[in-house]
């Protein structure tokens, strides 16, 4: 099954730490209203071995759900190009979910694009199992 969904949406808290740590709690939908995507994501440019921590909710609009955990985040270093202050490269493994993907389970990939207090990215699964489209 592959999923591709694009969503935008606001930063909704924003954390950096003394060692440089960053953490976004993101909000946002697609532009259809049909899937929302609630999560968190945290990376650090200087730690080359910090894999980052968070999760992702995507939810659509029948009440099925997609849960993911952040196995990855890297930020590139080409996010002037996108007028983004921060461009994420971030990877996810899907570890369930209610309805018709209650037994889904595989790699997500995306690209998060964070510019002014907003977002808007693109999460895509390849490989997951027992997922429904739509």
């Amino acid at each position: 099954m592959d999923l591709v969904i694009e969503v935008a949406g606001e930063i909704v808290e924003e954390q950096e730490l003394l060692n440089g740590t960053r953490t976004v709690t993101l909000s946002g939908a697609t532009a259809d209203g049909v899937w929302t995507l609630d999560g968190v994501v945290s990376w650090n440019r200087g730690l080359v071995e910090y894999a980052g921590e968070g999760d992702l909710t995507l939810a659509r609009d029948d009440g099925s759900e997609v849960y993911a955990t952040l196995v990855r985040a890297v930020a590139r270093d080409d996010a002037g190009e996108d007028d983004a202050d921060v461009r994420l490269e971030v990877s996810y493994e899907v570890d369930g979910g209610v309805g018709e993907f209650e037994r889904a389970s595989g790699p997500m990939s995306g690209t998060v694009l964070i510019a002014a207090g907003a977002f808007a990215g693109r999460w895509a699964t390849t490989d997951a199992r027992d997922a429904g489209e739509r």
